[in-house]
């Protein structure tokens, strides 16, 4: 069983250092990195957004809780559902209208526009 683990958890990481190395050779400037060059199409943004979300951690986290404290803990997973969509209701669509796929950058295009800026 250790033997499967270990050959299980060395295939991951191998794919996943495939798909680093795959992905640095293509990119160039801090832009591309970042913010994927500004050529993502919603369902590959959706599909970033929701990886970034649904880190093992998180599901770490909610399967321990779960299981100390129960259904009280499991509640605990549905709080930081609603909170997702919460955020993607206040926070996505302020984003595509910008034109932007950062945070930052929305704020540093916005801040463009206040009286007090230099810029």
């Amino acid at each position: 069983m250790r033997v499967l683990t270990i050959v299980i958890f060395l295939v991951i990481l191998g794919v996943t250092l495939a798909i680093t190395y795959w992905a640095a050779r293509r990119t160039r400037t801090t832009s591309e990195f970042y913010a994927a060059g500004s050529q993502l199409r919603a369902a590959e943004n959706g599909f970033a957004l929701a990886g970034d979300w649904m880190s093992a951690a998180a599901f770490l986290g909610f399967s321990g809780l779960a299981a100390l404290y129960g259904m009280d803990g499991s509640l605990y997973a549905v709080g930081a559902l609603v909170a997702f969509l919460g955020i993607l209701l206040l926070i996505a669509e302020p984003l595509r209208n910008t034109g932007r796929y950062t945070l930052a950058d929305v704020i540093a295009y916005r801040s463009r526009d206040w009286p007090w800026s230099s810029t």
